[in-house]
């Protein structure tokens, strides 16, 4: 069959890539001019199954309240007359209840373990490299109370995971020299040696050379206008480049994904979550960071992009706009200053901004909507990088009328 994937991040093309091992003919379509130059452009880089939990805290409600007057916030909204934002929005605190963060963490670790095995093996099959970075993710507190908390999160995760190490402060600094400099500022933290870090955009590069030395074609400065269809079966899709006909259709689009599904007539319950990051030169690799991770009370990550380091942090309920300047990442410059100041050139900063499609429940949307020739793949939240390879597979098998070696509970536009 001939696939057309409409979107050329992490996920449309690892989904490309498994569609052509399993024999299908692949375009893949998107409105910029390289791929990769969206959400999978400036992301953490973080592959975290150690770190799959809910977003949707008991607590997240009253602290999005309390970041309409407090503008520093890692997790804030902008008020916004937008009736979708607000539709999706009473979804979402809807799933801020413990059963439920509970129940969602440990459907996104259910994905996200299940993504990195698949990971692994798409690796030793292409044995690409991407600035990994296999040693294992640090997660450090800086009080008590946030340490505490951080453990009593790390009990939703037991179950699936025996290997996460709880460290003192000593035990911390032992693990990770690098942040000796802010040792009196730090707790402990929590140290997972099954996670790890990369390019999530110089994996995808290498993918999509991967995919056209085996027949994938690629259509880039293309905007989808319209989808043709008769109600049941997409006909074509309409850009401003023409049409395009395929036998199925995979719609990987991230945050965009409502706004094309709507044309097929489908209402896909996503939102634009924003995140800001600064990528930073590196000019003493002796003061680098050993482990990437996350700076648990600021919310921030930081990982190792080979000459550079990134920092990646807020979530901003704003819409779409990605627009940014320099004083808005002020906290981030400060904060990533004060642990790896004699790392790093901050004053050569490069400046992103992106946005994380997410759903109420925080896990992916697989299967088909209202049409029979499209399926989704989208929905990944803050974890598309950790759960791009296994959303790929699922997404072939389906296409290829196979039944997915994982269960999909929650992870379909009936359960979503």
């Amino acid at each position: 069959m001939h696939i057309l994937i409409l979107g050329a991040g992490v996920i449309g093309v690892t989904t490309a890539y498994e569609l052509l091992k399993a024999g299908h003919k692949v375009t893949v379509i998107d409105r910029q001019p390289e791929p990769a130059l969206e959400t999978s452009f400036g992301n953490a880089g973080l592959i975290a199954p150690g770190h799959s939990y809910a977003w949707t805290t008991p607590k997240l409600p009253g602290n999005l309240f309390n970041s309409l007057y407090d503008k520093k916030r890692a997790f804030r909204f902008k008020f916004q007359w937008d009736p979708v934002m607000w539709y999706w929005g009473i979804q979402f605190i809807r799933q801020c209840t413990q059963k439920r963060m509970a129940e969602n963490t440990l459907r996104k670790h259910r994905i996200s373990s299940y993504s990195q095995q698949c990971f692994h093996q798409l690796i030793d099959e292409t044995n690409i490299k991407y600035h990994e970075n296999k040693k294992g993710l640090i997660y450090f507190f800086r009080s008590k109370a946030s340490f505490l908390e951080g453990k009593q999160k790390l009990a939703m995760l037991k179950p699936v995971m025996n290997n996460l190490q709880i460290l003192n402060r000593e035990e911390l600094l032992i693990k990770e020299p690098a942040l000796s400099g802010a040792q009196s500022k730090l707790f402990g933290g929590i140290y997972c040696p099954s996670d790890e870090s990369g390019s999530c955009r110089d994996f995808t590069l290498s993918m999509v050379d991967i995919c056209k030395k085996k027949g994938a074609t690629f259509q880039f400065n293309t905007t989808i206008q319209n989808i043709e269809n008769d109600k049941r079966n997409i006909k074509k899709i309409i850009t401003d480049k023409g049409g395009f006909q395929g036998d199925k259709y995979v719609l990987a689009c991230a945050a965009y994904s409502p706004i094309i599904a709507k044309m097929a007539g489908d209402y896909l319950p996503i939102y634009p979550v924003k995140g800001y990051s600064i990528t930073v030169p590196i000019i003493n690799h002796g003061k680098v960071p050993i482990h990437s991770g996350i700076d648990e009370d600021n919310m921030m990550a930081f990982s190792l992009m080979g000459d550079f380091l990134r920092f990646t942090s807020v979530a901003e309920i704003s819409g779409y706009d990605t627009s940014h300047k320099p004083s808005d990442f002020t906290e981030i410059v400060n904060i990533a200053e004060s642990l790896f100041s004699q790392a790093c050139d901050f004053s050569k900063v490069e400046y992103w901004a992106g946005l994380r499609p997410m759903t109420p429940n925080g896990a992916p949307i697989f299967g088909r909507g209202k049409m029979d020739n499209l399926y989704f793949n989208t929905g990944h939240g803050h974890l598309g990088w950790t759960m791009c390879t296994g959303s790929a597979k699922i997404t072939a098998s389906l296409i290829s009328g196979q039944k997915p070696e994982l269960d999909l509970e929650g992870m379909t536009l009936a359960t979503a």
